[in-house]
């Protein structure tokens, strides 16, 4: 989801969860700027928040002010588990998802970069590798001792 939200539909009826193939109420469709819809469920919801606002979320809810005009306007409130709280409209929202689905896509890759890293940092077996000429790994009284059974099996064979 590297593509920006323009819309948030929160789905009280529920759906079906794409990844995890089981029903769930509610549910999130997000429409993406080239006119995909993606839907999430709760479980996902929270680890974009989490991750855009690096700390753990214990909850959010969506709310609908209405003003003494006539107007509504959704807003969501965000928990954490410190207890702490935050009321943001639905730009920030959009926002803190697309920020979070992409701070868990670069922690992602850099824990791959690290596994390659730590990969070849690995010394190579010089048994595997011909890379450079190497000091040998057998000592000149092995080196003798190979020899003399060579020269046996090959007189043995003629």
């Amino acid at each position: 989801m590297t593509k920006k939200i323009l819309k948030i539909v929160q789905n009280d009826t529920g759906d079906i969860n794409p990844k995890s193939n089981l029903f769930e109420q509610p549910v999130w469709v997000l429409e993406l700027e080239n006119g995909e819809n993606r839907i999430l469920g709760k479980v996902k919801m929270e680890e974009y928040l989490s991750k855009a606002y690096e700390k753990t979320i214990y909850s959010f809810k969506r709310w609908n002010i209405s003003t003494t005009e006539g107007n509504s306007i959704t807003a969501w409130c965000i928990i954490f588990t410190d207890k702490s709280h935050e009321l943001v409209p639905t730009t920030k929202m959009k926002e803190l998802i697309f920020h979070g689905h992409v701070r868990k896509d670069m922690e992602k890759y850099h824990n791959i970069d690290q596994e390659i890293r730590e990969k070849h940092a690995k010394p190579e077996n010089p048994a595997l590798f011909h890379g450079e000429k190497r000091q040998s790994l057998t000592t000149d009284e092995e080196k003798k001792e190979l020899n003399e059974f060579r020269t046996k099996v090959i007189s043995d064979i003629k």
